[in-house]
């Protein structure tokens, strides 16, 4: 997560990758060769078994995939738009979502009537698909799709035009945050029940929960509310006064900005410093002690990954390919799922997911 942007106000993942060969860099200059298992790569013709634009090209030049994400170690989610006229010879732009569940080896379509997709929110039975068609004018629309992960069956959850303030964060699975102007409560997408916040939760940031609470940091306090029984309590008692309150991967990170609001401290949940988040480093993507960013420096792309926060780096060299500066999809530290084009031209792979190999 982007703890500074978060801070300002902006909630942006962007996500950053890797490939070939790697060297260690560190404060000591000693380098050292990193490995990369390349285990899948992907050519869109294996799925549609032809060219577009009257066969004179790849079906990926038909495709404009704008999302990249694993929903687990086996599942991965490709999203954007489908350009109808590459493809069929008729006019338009078709909302598009491309489901692997074998790491990246095939893939299936699934098809919405809409233009393209905005954003995914995947969790492990659902997945919450945001479309969109006419951009913001005044026809402009959103519609929301709730998905089941096993059968790929989806059902419309909502639909409003693209100039109201109307939003719908922090799904975790079976509940959401639905916001419209300055009003929020929480919604059972699975049921539709409604459930009102307290007052003192309407007038500071929380974060909601995979198991139905609603976490939120009041003074030095992590406080937590229980959705179902209405119970207030107190979970941690802090030492210092932060002004961020976090939850990812099962922990709690708190924040503190500096002086002039440039940077921002970060620290675990006993208060420990982990590191500083500020221009340079906003576009990292973190998990835990995994950080990684790249380069474009052609012929190749330099990825940069390191496993204690960004104290010493890997540093990664992509010969064989190059890639677009759209978030790339990550599996913990893990897996790497990203869009590419091969210098060979008899490599017509466009999606290839990599295994770090520590």
């Amino acid at each position: 997560m982007k703890y500074l942007k978060i801070f300002v106000g902006i909630i942006c993942l962007h996500i950053l990758f890797f490939s070939a060969s790697c060297f260690k860099k560190s404060s000591s200059k000693e380098e050292s060769v990193a490995q990369m298992k390349w285990i899948s790569k992907y050519d869109f013709f294996d799925l549609y078994k032809k060219n577009v634009s009257n066969g004179n090209f790849g079906p990926e030049t038909g495709l404009k995939l704008t999302i990249l994400k694993f929903l687990n170690e086996n599942t991965i989610l490709l999203a954007g738009s489908k350009d109808l006229h590459s493809f069929y010879n008729k006019p338009g732009y078709s909302a598009v979502v491309f489901i692997s569940t074998d790491k990246g080896k095939s893939y299936q379509e699934i098809a919405f009537p809409e233009e393209t997709v905005k954003f995914i929110t995947p969790s492990e039975k659902y997945t919450l698909i945001e479309t969109g068609s006419g951009g913001n004018s005044q026809s402009g629309k959103v519609v929301l799709y709730l998905m089941n992960n096993h059968t790929l069956e989806y059902k419309k959850i909502d639909e409003y035009s693209s100039k109201s303030k109307i939003m719908y964060s922090q799904f975790n699975g079976e509940n959401v945050v639905y916001s419209e102007n300055d009003n929020q409560k929480i919604v059972n997408l699975l049921t539709k029940e409604e459930i009102e916040l307290p007052e003192y939760l309407k007038k500071t940031p929380f974060i909601l929960k995979k198991d139905n609470t609603v976490t939120s940091l009041l003074k030095d306090e992590i406080q937590e509310y229980n959705l179902k029984t209405k119970q207030q309590k107190v979970i941690k008692k802090l030492k210092s006064n932060y002004d961020v309150l976090y939850y990812e991967n099962e922990e709690y990170l708190l924040g503190k900005s500096g002086r002039f609001k440039t940077e921002m401290t970060i620290y675990n949940q006993n208060e420990g410093e982990l590191f500083v988040e500020n221009e340079k480093t906003i576009e990292y993507y973190r998990y835990r002690n995994f950080a990684c960013y790249f380069k474009e420096t052609r012929p190749y792309v330099t990825f940069y990954y390191s496993y204690d926060y960004g104290r010493t780096w890997n540093e990664y060299h992509a010969k064989d390919f190059f890639t677009t500066t759209i978030p790339k999809g990550f599996y913990k530290d893990q897996l790497i799922v990203l869009d590419v084009a091969f210098y060979d031209k008899n490599d017509n792979s466009h999606i290839i997911v990599g295994e770090f190999q520590k």
